[in-house]
């Protein structure tokens, strides 16, 4: 066995309806993915171009002497190597971070039609079980790591070793002189797969010797259940959706069991890209949806995720894209776009509409703090701005979030909502109209 490790039929039989453009390989530099380049260049038959990918995320002192070897051996076995700088951020969990931003920066370089390949093997599998077993997943948890799976973007993530052992892999590394680097953070066991790996997982080899393949199998079953149900949790989803804005309906949602309601939750999380909650955490959302009063503003957090009930809807919110924006940003009148973290303000002429501003005079744009008052264009006198943001539906988290538009120190404009009534242009008057965008979005607002 540890001569192939797969024969190139079963290496390609699980993709023999794709269409692939090309291989990539996920390479570490450590035993498990140079086996499965040495496999994929010099053992499987195959024509289409290889390429590899090496992560760097400056966690150990050997980072950039682990980059070294794989630039090394992709030059000896004239692969092409791209190299995918990540920075960790302070908080938060190290291994969840890590697999989030290792993941996001290879997607980055590839595209529809591409075959994301990684070393995950039987081992590995069972360690995945074993942890969401200890975590209190439910089917789709212990169904682990599927062989593949498409990417929205069309790239498809195929683990061929699923059915190998650690042990295979490293006769076969063996046999073929194969050089890798270790990691030695392997070896510490305050991190829980290390913990399983180093110290439980010998025990319960000694008493159970099959147990790798005894855990694939319930993992190959759970993963059959949740394929069987998923389109039916689908539908429900589908059927709990609000119109706008990828929210969903509070009351459908709370007509549903909590069972149900946690299982739509979940898929709709999933769906966004969101890190799911744990169970205590998604016994609280459950306790907001099928709270009293959705009028009012209520939320639960964790990590980086909000999960936010407004006006009978639910939003879930990534944590960082709902900070609130301050300052005072001056816009001068020859400018016809102006930047502001991660919007863009434009404005433009309009015949008949818009806001006749005196001389094409100078704005500042600024953000809501408190107090403010405005008044909107079709109403008698001047409201508090936080009365017109509830009258319009505008969130909470939004609302200091949304440009103000000052002339002479008066509020003129919200921009996306109103201008100010004493300023409207005439049919036969030019008037500035003012659009709004987020910087990775083509939609203006105005």
């Amino acid at each position: 066995m540890a001569n192939v490790l797969l024969s190139n039929e079963a290496f390609l039989a699980p993709l023999k309806e794709r269409v692939i453009r090309h291989w990539c390989v996920a390479l570490s530099g450590g035993v498990d993915s140079v086996a499965l380049l040495h496999f994929l260049r010099y053992t499987l038959n195959t024509a289409l171009p290889i390429i590899a990918i090496h992560v760097n995320h400056h966690l150990q002192v050997s980072a950039n002497s682990w980059q070294d070897f794989c630039v090394d051996l992709c030059c000896r076995w004239d692969i092409p190597l791209h190299i995918a700088d990540i920075q960790m951020p302070q908080s938060g969990s190290v291994e969840a971070n890590a697999r989030r931003l290792r993941y996001e920066a290879i997607f980055s370089h590839l595209t529809a039609g591409d075959v994301l390949l990684t070393a995950h093997h039987e081992d590995d599998q069972a360690e995945t079980v074993l942890l969401q077993l200890l975590r209190g997943s439910g089917p789709k948890g212990l169904a682990a790591m599927p062989e593949q799976i498409e990417t929205q973007s069309g790239v498809i993530h195929y683990r061929p070793f699923l059915g190998v052992t650690r042990a295979d892999i490293q006769a076969y590394a063996k046999l073929h002189q194969l050089v890798h680097i270790n990691d030695v953070s392997n070896d510490d066991t305050a991190y829980d797969r290390n913990y399983l790996r180093l110290l439980v997982i010998p025990v319960l080899r000694q008493r159970w010797p099959s147990y790798a393949k005894t855990l694939a199998r319930s993992a190959g079953l759970s993963a059959q259940l949740v394929q069987w149900a998923e389109p039916l949790w689908y539908e429900i989803l589908e059927d709990c959706r609000a119109e706008q804005d990828n929210t969903l309906d509070q009351t459908k949602l709370a007509a549903l069991s909590r069972y149900e309601c946690s299982a739509v939750l979940r898929l709709w999380l999933e769906e966004r890209g969101l890190m799911l909650p744990t169970e205590a955490q998604m016994q609280q959302a459950l306790n907001l949806v099928y709270q009293q009063g959705y009028d009012h503003h209520a939320k639960v957090t964790w990590r980086d995720v909000v999960l936010s009930s407004y006006q009978n809807r639910l939003y879930a919110l990534d944590a960082a894209k709902i900070m609130p924006r301050r300052g005072r940003f001056y816009w001068p009148r020859t400018e016809s776009t102006f930047c502001i973290e991660d919007i863009i303000l434009r404005r433009e002429k309009i015949l008949g509409q818009g806001l006749v501003l005196a001389n094409g005079a100078d704005s500042v744009v600024r953000f809501r703090t408190q107090g403010e008052r405005f008044h909107a264009a079709g109403r008698v006198g001047s409201h508090p701005l936080k009365k017109l943001f509830q009258e319009w539906g505008v969130p909470p988290w939004q609302r200091a979030r949304i440009p103000l538009i000052y002339v002479h120190d008066e509020l003129v404009a919200v921009v996306g909502y109103a201008y100010h009534a004493h300023k409207l242009a005439a049919e036969n008057e030019m008037g500035v109209v003012f659009y709004m965008r987020s910087v990775d979005s083509k939609t203006n607002i105005r």
